[in-house]
This record gives C-alpha cells, structure tokens and sequence, in this order.
C-alpha cells in the first residue's frame, strides 16, 4: 500500500511540472484583452472550445478586457505567471511585454504550418504584419490575427457614387467639403477633446510628403531643425486650412468625447477620419439606416499616405509552462475558418489576404493586401507627445496658431525638451 501511494504522489508531481492536471491532462490559460460578450469574445471562445475537443488539450479562458497586458506584466517579475498566452495590440507586446525579456521568440511557431492548410503561420501572417510583430531587438514577440486601421467614414445613403468612386486627391476631398459648407453643413466630424485624434491630420499630411521614415524622424531629432523641413511646413499648411475653413462644428474643440462621432452618426457632420472599430461603436447613436462605409486618407503631393495598423495578437511569456500548447492553439485560430468569423461575426480585418474585410471597411482592407502600411512604426518617445508636439498640434487645429507659428515653436520646444533630457 504504502508502495502504491508512493508511485502516485511521483506521477502526480511529474503531471505537476508539465503543466498539466492531476488526471494528467494538458491545460492552457489565456488572457484575453476582450470582454464577455463582445463580438471578438464569442468567436475566441468558439475556437477555444473546438481546440480543445480536438486537441484534448484543457484551455482556461479569462477575460481580462483592454488592460490585459497591463496588469499581465508585473507577474513577469516572478517565478510563475498566471497566463501561457497573453492577448494585446503589437505595440503593446513589442514594447512592453518584450521589453522585459520575459517574451519568448515566435520564430518557430512562423515555420510551422496552418492546420489541415499547406502555408505556414508566416506565409499566413505575411512580411509586413510580421515586421510589426517583431520587437527592436530581434524578438518575434506577437502571433497578429486582426489588424484595425483608420479611415474616412461616411453615410454611403447620403453620398452613392462615392465608395465606388473616392477622392483620390486631397484637392478632390476639399472640392467636396467645399460643397457641402456651400449647403449650410459642417462637413467634419471630429471630437477635438482627443489630442491623438487632432495629430492625425498633421501626421497624415507628413507621411504622404516625407515619407513613414522621414515623419517618424522628427521627434527624436535633438536638434529640433527637422520641424522646420518645408515638408513639415507644407503638412501644417494644410492643417492650417482645415482649421480656418469653417468645416468642423461649432465646439468641437471644447466637446467631450464620443459627442462629436455621435453627432456625426445622427447625421450632424458628413465624414470622420475614426479607425475600423467606430461602426462598432457608433451603431446604437446612428440614424436610422445609415450606411456605414470608408475610404482611405487621399494623396497629398502625389503620394498617399501609407495606412496606420494596430494588430491583435497573442504573445507567450518564456515562463510558461505550456509553450507548446499555446502555440498549438495559436496555429489553430489562424485556420481560415476562425478567421472568417473575425470578419463576419467581430465586423473586423483579419490578417489573411483571403479573407474579405466585413462591406464597410472592405476598401481600407484592399490597401493593407496591397502593403501599404506603416513601413516606420509608431515611435514610442516617452512624454514628447504629450509635452510638446500634442498641446502644439492641437494648436494648430483650433487655429490657435499659423502654421509658420507651429514649426517655429516645434524645433524650438523640441530643442528644449531633448536638451532637459541631457
């Protein structure tokens, strides 16, 4: 007897160390950054339960909402973490999950194949969602499934011909806004309360003239001087214009968010340059049967913008004890038959060229199969934003200063501002 008991306790231990149960079965937990009963949610927990009738393997769903990362990460800091898969946008999983050395390389994972699929997670994924996913230092931190993007909403009721047939100029899209000031509208929605949403003009404008590379150039610029390039000059102008033409609400600047995108979904503004998730969100404020569509940000100077993405995916920490598992599980939800649900189910963009974006942001979703995105990420420069190019920007939109103004005090604060640094 006393034999017996001894042999049970070592294989009970050993099922222990493998991360498994006391029956011996294999258990996954994941953290995910969706809430219970949100779109995205159903379709998770969908292919949570097909894995693990397939699979055998026990999956642990917990739904932590959009702070998932943020509260995941302290648990880096000790001898075990709560989750072996980590759900969050790639800037979070590149920056802060990766930054602490506590993410594992998913470079093995991108060799593998989809399920019952001959491409690979990489060939599925694609270069530029993969780029995305990798941190500065080399670490291939994230599996993306769902990338958001932004673009021009309008009524497609109050505007027919203009999904077929956008304005594929900035000079085509003022023409248009002109008209519509012409009829007594306030053709811009935009809620001003938002610094990030106000930037998105001046970024926009700067990334079609300089380039990702050469707008992702000036903040860290010590000097300051590259504020002062003519194409940042050019960008402000254009701001400048949008400011002092009339084409934004009355309050707008003072309106507390989301008033201005409701207003725009009653009906009171024409376009809103807003992300992929703002059907979502403005559906229960819309009028009756408006019809949601989209259209990307114009070229300026001959040249479009490349589209902003923000992608969804899984990260595992090098401290789980059911890595395998979790990138099982990770291969399993690329499979296009989960992916379709992102799209027709969530009303989202999944990362498969085969997968067709939900009707309403089908023409953002044909710029992103087509690479043009983001080549130069982001840049995460601490409270610069916040300090100086944010309270500035918002400036210039409420016509608060010219664009002459706004250069000249950018190189100037942003001179100051790297020379406190030291």
């Amino acid at each position: 007897m006393r034999l017996r008991m001894a042999a049970l306790a070592a294989a009970l231990s050993v099922t222990a160390a493998c991360g498994g149960t006391a029956t011996g079965e294999q258990q996954l937990t994941i953290w995910s950054m969706w809430s219970e009963g949100e779109p995205n949610q159903k379709v998770l927990a969908e292919a949570i339960k097909d894995f693990s009738q397939e699979t055998g393997i026990k999956v642990k769903a917990q739904w932590k909402g959009r702070t998932a990362v943020k509260n995941f990460l302290p648990s880096l800091n000790t001898a075990t973490v709560p989750a072996d898969l980590i759900e969050g946008n790639h800037r979070e999983l590149t920056r802060q999950f990766a930054a602490t050395k506590g993410a594992l390389d998913l470079s093995d994972l991108y060799a593998t194949k989809v399920p019952g699929e001959q491409a690979t997670v990489g060939e599925t994924v694609g270069e530029a969602y993969k780029r995305m996913a990798t941190s500065a230092d080399g670490v291939l931190a994230q599996l993306p499934y769902q990338v958001s993007t932004y673009g021009w909403f309008f009524n497609g009721k109050d505007f027919p011909d203009l999904a077929a047939n956008p304005p594929k100029t900035w000079d085509d899209f003022v023409k248009l806004l002109d008209a519509q000031k012409g009829k007594g509208r306030k053709p811009l929605g935009q809620d001003g309360s938002i610094p990030n949403y106000n930037l998105r003009y001046l970024e926009h404008f700067g990334r079609a003239l300089m380039g990702d590379e050469g707008w992702h150039a000036l903040a860290p610029d010590k000097s300051g001087q590259g504020w002062l390039k003519p194409e940042v000059l050019k960008a402000a102008q254009l701001v400048e214009a949008l400011a002092k033409g009339g084409y934004f609400p009355d309050g707008f600047n003072a309106a507390k968010f989301p008033a201005m995108q409701q207003k725009w979904a009653n009906g009171e503004s024409d376009f809103l340059y807003q992300g992929t998730y703002l059907p979502k969100e403005v559906t229960p404020y819309a009028k009756p049967g408006f019809e949601f569509h989209a259209f990307r940000f114009p070229e300026v100077g001959g040249r479009a913008p490349t589209m902003n993405v923000t992608a969804t995916g899984f990260g595992i920490p090098k401290k789980s004890k059911n890595a395998e598992a979790a990138k099982k599980f990770l291969a399993f939800f690329l499979q296009k038959k989960y992916q379709d649900k992102v799209a027709g189910v969530a009303l989202e963009m999944s990362v498969r060229k085969d997968v067709p974006a939900p009707p309403v942001i089908a023409e953002l979703k044909k710029g992103l199969d087509a690479g043009e995105v983001n080549r130069a990420d982001v840049v995460d420069m601490g409270d610069f934003n916040s300090k100086v190019l944010l309270p500035l920007s918002d400036q210039l939109l409420f016509g608060k200063v010219t664009a002459a103004e706004f250069t000249r005090q950018m190189a100037e604060q942003a001179a100051a501002y790297w020379k406190s640094k030291g």
